[in-house]
């Protein structure tokens, strides 16, 4: 079995997920990970202009142990529904999933993978200690988290949206996930809260969208995450 599923989230990234695949194999290459897989994800809506399928595509074919994911999105195929089509194509005994927009640091990706092993966690994540985006970026986390700590006190997570995630496969096979949204996080972080998973978090330094991008993200999320959690709180998990 491969040891590290590498999952990188590129919707839309194009030209940007080229210089990121490279420091993603540079990272693996100055450390002891051997056998790995990286699944570079491009799914797409259709009669859109973006070239992401096209260039993953062609990345797959000019790397051993890469492959492209290009399938096109239904009308809810957002984040959580890229991220569980991935899920399903990992054959990792661990498996990470990162964007690929190149806001997260290369090396964290090895980084949580080796806490995964020593500290046998379930789940491996960052933290975001400093953040490069602007200020709607950061009062979007700073909601997510303060809804979290208020409806689920007991669940320790500094930053429940914060990548990358390392999981270990035998938690991942034991979740049901069915998010298609921008609650997937939140809605891995509950099931393995309710298994009694153990998670480990470590620093992070987030940088800006790079190229002067602009983020996916909208309000819209924000009232879509705290529906999610609510729902959660209501239905008994504590």
């Amino acid at each position: 079995m491969t040891e590290l599923t590498i999952i990188i989230l590129c919707y839309k990234s194009e030209e940007f997920v080229i210089e990121y695949l490279h420091k993603v194999q540079i990272s693996l290459s100055n450390s002891s990970i051997n056998n790995y897989e990286i699944i570079l994800v491009g799914n797409y809506i259709d009669a859109t202009s973006d070239k992401t399928p096209e260039i993953i595509r062609k990345l797959a074919a000019q790397h051993i142990n890469v492959s492209a994911l290009t399938l096109k999105k239904p009308n809810n195929g957002w984040l959580g529904w890229d991220v569980r089509q991935a899920f399903t194509k990992a054959t990792g005994q661990y498996v990470a999933f990162i964007d690929g927009d190149g806001q997260m640091p290369a090396d964290d990706i090895v980084r949580c993978f080796y806490a995964s092993k020593e500290k046998n966690a379930d789940i491996s994540m960052t933290y975001r200690e400093s953040r490069g985006d602007g200020i709607y970026r950061k009062l979007l986390s700073f909601s997510y988290n303060l809804m979290m700590k208020i409806l689920f006190p007991k669940i320790k997570i500094q930053d429940i949206n914060s990548k990358p995630k390392v999981i270990k496969r035998s938690l991942l096979l034991n979740l049901d996930l069915r998010s298609n949204g921008w609650t997937i996080d939140a809605e891995i972080i509950l099931q393995a809260y309710k298994k009694k998973a153990s998670i480990e978090e470590m620093p992070t330094q987030f940088k800006g969208l790079p190229g002067g991008r602009k983020s996916f993200v909208g309000i819209k999320a924000v009232f879509e995450f705290f529906i999610f959690i609510l729902h959660k709180r209501l239905l008994g998990l504590d």
